[in-house]
């Protein structure tokens, strides 16, 4: 008896110990890189006014507002990959010197996770120029990542950073806007910011007539949708007409069904759309109120093409990583074709649009 007793204390301890040392390196899993480094940037930007699902923030002299998109950067923990794609986003930031960073999902990835959310957050910080994100499919998965919803509290809980979580009440984490103003106080440009999830439940296969079996990448749901207009019509409401862009994750359902058909613009398809698997209305949603320019979004590494949808551009954010499966592993590229990067938007006073995609290798 004595035996069993001390064999079954023995297991505990064992138990215990290594419950420990996965909290432990759960938490020691960086990103690799030297955050001191970080020379910071000079912005006039400041902050308006927030709430739960948006903040309004005005830049104080004229100009163009610049905005800088990064997406699937996977900061994963291996030290190599994770070094090249943050010193490339450190590098993007200081020679553009945007008013304002949006990074498109698939951010810090993998598990034990929460020192990297923390670390990259801290690195945005470090800069000075005010961030975003939405949530990727890769959010909250892996052994001991950092749940959604907890993503979207530690990245927020910084000064710089402008995600919100959102209503509770609607699918997904991570569903506001970002208001930008002009120096006088008219709005320049609304981005809708909204999370599109990562597989699709039994109950939402079915809810959206979904038949195909395994895994379906999820969408932006319809009370999302239902948000958006809601937005829409109380910023319309409080400021008149004007123009926005929407930023999610995973490819609307439209970004596969109209390759070929939409005009074509630019980048290539070098793999299938891996968009969501259903129509939800989002894009009806966008012609019916007016504004939308674009919607923009990552997922697949190695398109960066755009094409446009009933007078709405959809498009690829230039990818961003290093540590997954890109040109490199996927076509054996020489480095000269990588297409790892960025994608730039200069915004003018009234709302137009240019973009530039930044290469990091060409």
């Amino acid at each position: 008896m004595k035996k069993a007793l001390k064999i079954i204390l023995a297991l505990f301890l064992v138990l215990v110990i290594g419950a420990g040392g996965f909290v432990v390196f759960k938490n020691s899993q960086g990103i690799s890189y030297d955050i001191s480094t970080a020379e910071k940037i000079v912005s006039d930007v400041e902050i308006v006014k927030e709430d739960t699902d948006s903040v309004t923030i005005r830049k104080n002299s004229d100009g163009d507002f610049r905005v800088l998109m990064f997406t699937d950067t996977h900061l994963n923990g291996k030290k190599e990959t994770d070094i090249q794609t943050v010193s490339y986003i450190v590098k993007n930031i200081t020679e553009q010197k945007p008013d304002l960073v949006i990074f498109g999902g698939d951010n810090v990835s993998s598990g034990f996770n929460k020192k990297r959310n923390n670390e990259f957050a801290q690195l945005m910080e470090k800069l000075g120029v005010y961030w975003a994100a939405v949530l990727g499919n890769h959010e909250g998965e892996g052994i001991l990542a950092v749940s959604r919803e907890e993503n979207v509290e530690i990245f927020s809980s910084y000064d710089h950073c402008l995600m919100r979580n959102g209503n509770s009440d609607i699918d997904g984490n991570g569903n506001f806007t970002i208001n930008i103003l002009n120096s006088d106080g008219t709005l320049k440009e609304v981005f809708f910011l909204m999370d599109s999830g990562s597989y699709m439940t039994d109950e939402s296969k079915k809810e959206y007539g979904v038949t195909e079996d395994g895994e379906v990448y999820d969408g932006v749901k319809t009370a999302q949708v239902e948000w958006y207009k809601n937005k829409h019509d109380s910023l319309t409401a409080e400021y008149g007409e004007f123009k926005s862009v929407t930023v999610v994750h995973i490819p609307p359902y439209q970004a596969e069904k109209e390759y070929g058909e939409a005009d074509f613009l630019y980048g290539e398809k070098r793999e299938g759309v891996c968009e969501s698997g259903f129509d939800s209305g989002l894009l009806d949603a966008m012609e019916e109120k007016g504004s939308a320019q674009a919607v923009y979004f990552g997922h697949d590494h190695v398109n960066n093409f755009g094409v446009m949808y009933n007078n709405i551009l959809l498009s690829y954010i230039q990818p961003s990583g290093y540590g997954v499966y890109n040109m490199q592993s996927k076509f054996d590229s020489p480095e000269n074709e990588w297409i790892q990067g960025a994608t730039l938007l200069n915004i003018k006073a009234d709302g137009t649009i240019t973009a530039e995609r930044i290469y990091n290798h060409q």
